[in-house]
């Protein structure tokens, strides 16, 4: 996670700030060095996206089918940070020397790896809501429910003010601007549909809470895409005022996103066992033993061997994939999504008719994707879901 953070850090003062500092640096100029135009803005967010893309790929690679703590490749995993470090570092110097002809291919290979990231994360969020509904019920007390009840409301309430400055800043007066109100109606329109699908009693794993915080990441989504419009654009009343924010807004719910995929849905507890429900490793020892006979030290050796064979808690192949794949995600959000006629500037994030549409299609499978887990059992009535 830490590796992470630090590749969009790097990212970011390579695209907007690190040429103008470099020129300022005196021993750089003393030495003659002029680093090429190709390390800095949208090639230097692709550089570090492919090394980073690369670093976490192979560690996938290689963890891949790691069951036990104590396995050998394991320790690529929890133990050797420095040479990790060290290796991370190199992976990110590397891609800078390569030909832009390589990164070009890269971009047109990140868009298809973000397009999968997203799709995982609208899974992901569809998780997240149904366990944390059902944590919070099951405690069966007033205070959990109460809790719930809260959230909901308030997320319903920020859902309808999203909704009202939506329709204040990218409808403006004397502008035609059908195609934003249409959009903003369909987004009012779906979680209404939505949420009064979960309260049909025919569907049985129906909730509010659930759809009140999809509810609310439609509209976050349709914002969102209506605010990456070109500043120029007569229907965008907002500009790009609000550029900071869906960054760090985006980065927040991306790491969010990652960090639960790779602990929860790469989950492999209790996968592995080495027998059957109830054996154990020590049931062949006799129950009555002649006095003086009991052998201490073999106590020690069923701990010994429970300790080589615990089983890893999360997948750890998985949890490396998720990086590989959100290194990609990271920079189509910094790029606009490698669109060529996105708005270049400092601190420009996520702008152009690029990402507006991404994000449009992905509200559209997101909010079609929550409607079809509410009605897909009673339309398939022989499955179990």
């Amino acid at each position: 996670m830490t590796l992470f953070l630090l590749s969009i850090f790097l990212a970011w003062i390579l695209r907007d700030y690190a040429q103008p500092m470099m020129k300022k640096i005196p021993w750089i100029a003393h030495m003659g060095f002029t680093p090429s135009d190709d390390w800095f803005g949208k090639q230097a967010v692709y550089r570090v996206s492919f090394g980073n893309f690369l670093f976490f790929a192979i560690l996938s690679s290689l963890l891949m089918g790691v069951k036990y703590k104590r396995e050998t490749r394991a320790k690529l995993h929890t133990d050797g940070w420095f040479l990790k470090i060290f290796v991370w570092l190199a992976f990110n110097i590397i891609p800078f020397f390569m030909p832009n002809n390589v990164m070009e291919v890269y971009s047109v290979f990140a868009r298809f790896g973000s397009g999968f990231f997203l799709v995982m994360q609208m899974f992901i969020l569809l998780e997240f809501t149904h366990v944390w509904n059902d944590s919070w019920v099951s405690k069966e007390h007033y205070g959990w429910v109460a809790g719930l009840l809260t959230l909901t409301t308030a997320s319903y309430g920020l859902c309808v003010a999203g909704l009202v400055v939506m329709y204040e800043f990218f409808n403006p007066s004397g502008a035609d601007c059908k195609t934003n109100v249409t959009l903003i109606t369909v987004t009012l329109l779906m979680f209404v549909i939505f949420s009064v699908i979960s309260l049909l009693p025919q569907v049985q794993h129906g909730s509010l809470f659930p759809s009140a915080i999809i509810a609310l990441y439609t509209v976050f989504l349709c914002f969102s895409a209506l605010s990456s419009q070109p500043a120029d654009y007569q229907c965008n009343g907002m500009g790009h005022k609000m550029d900071n924010t869906k960054l760090w807004m985006g980065m927040i719910f991306t790491l969010s996103s990652v960090a639960y995929s790779a602990m929860s849905v790469g989950s492999s507890s209790g996968t592995f066992s080495l027998g059957g429900e109830g054996s154990s490793i020590s049931s062949s020892t006799p129950l009555v033993q002649p006095p003086g006979s009991v052998d201490m030290s073999k106590d020690d050796d069923v701990e010994s061997q429970e300790g080589d064979f615990e089983v890893v808690d999360y997948s750890y192949a998985f949890f490396h994939f998720v990086f590989a794949v959100a290194s990609m995600y990271i920079a189509m959000l910094m790029t606009s999504w490698g669109s060529p006629s996105a708005v270049e500037g400092k601190d420009t994030i996520d702008v152009g008719w690029t990402s507006y549409w991404v994000k449009i299609v992905s509200q559209w499978i997101m909010g079609g994707l929550y409607t079809w887990t509410l009605v897909a059992p009673l339309i398939l009535k022989d499955r179990e879901f």
